[in-house]
C-alpha cells in the first residue's frame, strides 16, 4: 500500500505517466535477514522506476529510468519527504 502510494506521489510530482499497476515482490525469508523488504517496479510511458526497500535497515534505493526530462531536485525532495529520510545520496547519468 505504501509503495503504491509512493509511486503515485512521485509520478504525479514529476509529471511522469505510468501505465498499469506497480509490480511488487517480497522475498519473505529468503536471503539475508538484513536485506528483507520489497522490490518494486512501475512501468512508465517513457521507461520505468525501480524501488528497493530494506525494512529492517530503513534503506531504500530508487532508480528512475526515463527518456523524458524530469526535475531531479524535485525527485529527491519528494522521495526525502515521503520516506522522512535524513540522509540521501544521489547520482545521475
Amino acid at each position: 500500500k505504501i509503495i503504491r502510494k509512493f509511486f503515485n506521489t512521485l509520478t504525479s510530482s514529476l509529471k511522469l505517466k505510468a501505465y498499469g499497476q506497480p509490480i511488487i515482490f517480497s522475498p519473505k525469508g529468503t536471503g539475508k535477514g538484513d536485506n528483507q523488504g520489497y522490490d518494486a517496479f512501475i512501468l512508465l510511458i517513457d521507461s520505468g522506476i525501480s524501488l528497493y526497500v530494506w525494512t529492517s535497515s530503513k534503506f531504500i534505493s530508487l532508480i528512475i529510468y526515463t527518456c523524458k526530462h524530469f526535475d531531479e531536485e524535485n525527485a529527491l525532495k519528494t522521495t526525502k519527504q515521503f520516506f522522512k529520510a535524513t540522509i540521501i545520496e544521489s547520482f545521475s547519468f
